[in-house]
C-alpha cells in the first residue's frame, strides 16, 4: 500500500513538471498548434502539381480550369503528360 502511495505521488510530479516545462518553453500541445492553411514562401502561396507532386509558386505555375476550380502545373510537359488520355 505504501509503495502504491509513493508512485502515484512519483508520477504526478512528473507530470507537473513536464506541464511546467511546456509552460516555460512555450510549447503548445499538438492539437492545439495551427497549421498554415496553405504554404507561403517569397514567390506567393505555393500549388502542388497533381502530377508529379512538385510545390511551385502560384503565379509561375500553368493553370488549366478544371470545373470551378483551377489545376496548377509546374511545366507544360506535366500539363501534357496529366491530361492525355490513358491507355487501357
Amino acid at each position: 500500500m505504501n509503495f502504491a502511495i509513493w508512485a502515484f505521488r512519483i508520477i504526478l510530479i512528473l507530470l507537473i513538471i513536464r506541464f511546467l516545462m511546456n509552460l516555460v518553453s512555450g510549447r503548445r500541445p499538438a492539437a492545439t498548434r495551427r497549421q498554415p492553411a496553405a504554404p507561403e514562401r517569397l514567390g506567393g502561396t505555393l500549388v502542388r502539381d497533381p502530377h508529379c507532386g512538385t510545390y511551385i509558386p502560384r503565379a509561375n505555375a500553368i493553370a488549366i480550369g478544371r470545373g470551378t476550380s483551377a489545376v496548377y502545373f509546374c511545366s507544360a510537359g506535366c500539363r501534357d503528360a496529366w491530361t492525355a488520355p490513358k491507355r487501357a
